[in-house]
């Protein structure tokens, strides 16, 4: 554990002076004392508060004699030393490969991953192109060897997936399209709350430059590693010359430096959803003095320019091979809560409004696609994080250790995998609804959520004496999966089409990936009528924003800006058919 040393500051929780220092610590309920996640270590017992009721729940007597405490609750009374966990984002597995299916929709439910060592990998005939590494590591991606590229004449793009969780990248060489290289990194804005609301809630508390500058920073150090090992000669043309980001619309509002009170409270109105073009030097804020003039590229009209710059400067920006001019596009976002993240994970399926189908990205917000004939109907639903283990007891991200697979056999013995077959420390999202599928199987959760005894106040022991799924884990699915679930049979209403006539869904994102379908089903997290018509993609936003680098024609061929005009949006919230849905898929089937 890493030692940090902390000065008393007024009423200052130790996890406001760990952010105030630069210091991250995961806090998925932005310090509220509900997750139980911000955990530390005090080595002077007697500077902190007695413990407090939450953290006799959260830790036995022996770790509370030891000084664990949760950072959200502690306020010192005299300067102290804290021991923190070390960073494990190089631990976190996650998606950055899009899946083109090669089976046709409709025969069957999808690959089953339990055979496999990683959850979210794919047999190999659900995989078209070449993988860098599936579900890869960040601590691997400077050791990765870089495909040998023709350096005298390639010039370089960067397309970015600003996850609310994570961040993916690829390196591409402009002359061919050819990937270079695949690398992940951790948003750090988890330390300010696992959701967007939390993330908006903090930026109007004060904390909005903290969060901008937390996220060019992830930027920067992605960037970092996608460039590390390449021979770049920053004076030359070879460099990086063109960025693509893609991101919900609440991160790229946090990295513009806009105000999200808008995005906070009714009718949700953002600053900008038209696309942004600008230099990677006016995105860092590390080069004031450009000169004006550069082309920003054909990424369609209508974009908000802000001013550019002329090739010739260029300087280090910190990662060498980014030229101060490069340009930078994010990509367009439909509304408050469907964003760019979204229109390019359209692109990057390939979707057109005559085609039937359905994209649905399963995350901390459930964003959901319906082609609707000559138009898209979208929509979103707060789903909350508990599919990336936010708000869940025993949830964690997808790192090594979690469990990813579960399977009970009889009513005692549940069986788990873990990523990278490593000691067990919790629950990821795949592995929460193999769990839930299990127990509602098994009639341990009846159809209305309720877990049966003896397991009702201690929860059911999914690795015993260790991971304990709880009564409150159970309904933080149940809402969660109810959300989606009636979001997607409201959509189908509204257009007036069937499941019958519904030929393909899109299913992205990491968790998308690594789900199990029928469980999925089984759970009622998806309506049983798109049985057979699920398809697992991957991460379709990073695709779609290569597509945009590379201005590829194979694709559908509608811009970003297009598709947002032809992007109508339903408010669920406002629909009476959503909350009479909500409550009914509130239960679980009855086996």
């Amino acid at each position: 554990m890493k030692r940090v040393f902390l000065q008393q500051n007024q009423n200052r929780t130790v996890l406001e002076l760990l952010r105030a220092q630069g210091e991250y610590l995961d806090a998925p309920c932005n310090g509220k004392g509900t997750c139980g996640k911000c955990c530390i270590i005090i080595e002077e017992i007697q500077k902190a508060d007695p413990p407090k009721p939450r953290e006799k729940e959260v830790f036995t007597e022996k770790e509370l004699e030891e000084g664990w405490r949760l950072s959200c609750m502690t306020i010192p009374s005299g300067d102290m030393y804290v021991r923190i966990p070390e960073e494990g984002g190089e631990q976190m597995h996650v998606q950055t490969e899009f899946i083109r299916g090669k089976k046709e929709a409709g025969d069957g439910q999808g690959v089953s991953v339990w055979e496999k060592e990683d959850a979210g990998d794919r047999q190999p005939e659900f995989i078209e192109k070449k993988r860098t590494e599936d579900n890869q590591q960040i601590s691997l991606a400077l050791e990765m060897p870089l495909e040998s590229v023709d350096t005298e004449n390639s010039t370089y793009g960067i397309a970015i997936d600003i996850g609310t969780t994570t961040l993916a990248g690829e390196l591409i060489s402009l002359t061919d399209g050819k990937c270079i290289n695949t690398a992940v990194c951790v948003n750090h804005q988890r330390a300010y709350g696992a959701d967007v609301i939390s993330r908006i809630r903090a930026a109007a508390s004060g904390d909005a430059e903290n969060l901008r500058q937390s996220i060019l920073k992830d930027i920067k150090d992605l960037v970092g590693i996608l460039l590390a090992g390449q021979k770049m000669d920053e004076q030359s043309t070879q460099s990086v010359s063109k960025i693509v980001i893609a991101g919900n619309t609440t991160m790229c509002h946090l990295l513009l430096g806009y105000s999200c009170a808008g995005l906070g409270i009714a009718p949700f109105t953002p600053v900008n959803l038209a696309p942004e073009k600008m230099t990677w030097s006016e995105l860092t804020g590390e080069c004031e003095d450009v000169k004006k003039g550069i082309s920003i590229g054909e990424y369609g009209d209508g974009g908000n320019i802000r001013s550019t710059g002329e090739y010739g400067d260029v300087r280090n920006s910190g990662n060498i091979g980014i030229n101060q001019c490069a340009e930078v596009y994010i990509v367009p976002g439909i509304s408050a809560f469907v964003g760019g993240d979204i229109t390019a994970g359209m692109i990057g399926c390939d979707m057109r409004p005559d085609q039937c189908e359905m994209l649905i990205d399963i995350g901390t917000n459930g964003e959901m696609v319906l082609s609707a004939g000559d138009h898209f109907l979208v929509s979103s639903v707060a789903a909350g994080p508990a599919f990336e283990g936010g708000n869940i007891s025993c949830g964690v991200p997808g790192v090594s250790g979690a469990v990813c697979r579960a399977v009970l056999f009889g009513k005692e013995n549940m069986v788990t995998k873990m990523i990278g077959g490593k000691t067990a420390i919790g629950l990821c999202g795949t592995g929460i609804i193999d769990v839930m599928y299990e127990l509602v199987r098994h009639r341990i959760v009846d159809t209305y959520g309720t877990l049966k005894e003896p397991w009702f106040t201690k929860g059911f022991p999914v690795v015993p004496g260790k991971i304990y799924f709880t009564q409150e884990d159970i309904r933080q699915i149940q809402m969660a999966k109810a959300a989606i679930c009636a979001g997607v049979e409201v959509l189908l209403q509204k257009a007036h089409i069937p499941y019958e006539q519904i030929n393909r869904v899109y299913v992205a994102g990491g968790f998308g990936t690594g789900l199990d379908m029928e469980k999925a089903v089984g759970i009622g997290l998806l309506p049983s009528g798109l049985r057979g018509k699920l398809i697992p993609v991957g991460n379709s936003a990073l695709e779609g924003a290569v597509c945009c680098l590379t201005g590829k024609k194979e694709k559908n061929g509608l811009k970003p800006e297009k598709i947002t005009t032809l992007s109508n949006e339903i408010n669920l919230a406002d629909t009476e058919e959503f909350q009479k849905l909500y409550v009914k898929h509130m239960q679980f089937p009855f086996y």
